[in-house]
């Protein structure tokens, strides 16, 4: 046989020289990861894992969290807020009711002007100020106020009972309630000098009493009956044109107080309790 330097080796039916040393490695059938909490806060999901490809397996690891504060966060600064709006409405319901103070004056000529017709419908008796011995019957139930009209000199009243019994004891005009805005002595069109003093009368049942009346003076003198019905009335007016002007601003301040001091602590209370629970 010739020797060939060169020559190709002789084919072979397993020609597997490519593969000779080299081994396969196929990925296993299964793979279990183990997840193990590092501290106290993390929370192990998913203990055991298992897939057929480890390659494409996604693990979600939570990482120590703060749910709990953010939720608490969130109900403090609701807390937070809600007092800083009571807060800034009931200071504008104290400036708006002080406002209103200012306005005392325009509230009385108000009220005085809805209460002059009411005290005009309780006259029994009136005189143009001169009157003699002119009769008039008294009911000792009632209340009798004597009048007269502004600007007009008082000389002289006498009121008798059938026993000659002084029944007209004169006052001086004052006023009632200074802080509402109206004069009882100057806004009315009429003012207090007296009143029918039923003190001897007042043991016994009602009784009509026929008085006599006498006066003198320079103008207008009226007798009023402030019965019951005036009282109510003139306290419901009162009331109607005192909301008129304080109902917004007393509103204001007491909603703005339930916000600040109710609302509000209910959010900062829940948001403690959460964040310590």
């Amino acid at each position: 046989m010739d020797s060939k330097p060169f020559s190709s080796p002789a084919p072979s039916d397993n020609s597997t020289s490519e593969s000779i040393g080299v081994t396969e490695i196929k990925p296993p059938a299964t793979v279990t990861v183990s997840s193990t909490p590092y501290n106290n806060d993390q929370t192990s999901q998913n203990p055991m894992l298992t897939s057929a490809n480890p390659a494409v397996q996604t693990i979600n690891v939570s990482q120590p969290g703060g749910g709990s504060n953010t939720v608490s966060n969130v109900f403090l600064i609701i807390g937070a807020v809600v007092f800083v709006i009571g807060l800034g409405l009931g200071g504008l319901g104290v400036l708006s009711f002080s406002d209103t103070l200012e306005k005392v004056d325009e509230i009385g000529a108000k009220k005085v002007s809805k209460i002059q017709p009411l005290l005009d419908d309780t006259i029994v008796f009136s005189s143009d100020g001169n009157t003699t011995n002119e009769s008039f019957v008294f009911d000792t139930d009632i209340w009798y106020n004597v009048r007269a009209a502004q600007g007009v000199t008082i000389n002289s009243i006498s009121i008798l009972d059938e026993n000659n019994n002084t029944l007209y004891f004169e006052d001086k005009c004052e006023d009632w309630y200074v802080e509402d805005g109206i004069d009882d002595c100057k806004d009315f069109t009429t003012f207090d000098i007296g009143n029918i003093d039923w003190g001897r009368y007042n043991e016994g049942p009602e009784q009509f009493i026929n008085g006599t009346i006498n006066i003198n003076a320079t103008g207008e003198v009226t007798i009023n009956n402030l019965d019951d019905d005036f009282w109510e009335d003139t306290f419901v007016i009162s009331e109607q044109i005192d909301g008129e002007y304080f109902a917004g601003p007393a509103a204001m301040v007491g909603f703005g107080a339930c916000v600040g001091c109710c609302i509000a602590p209910v959010g900062f209370l829940v948001g403690i309790i959460i964040r310590f629970a």
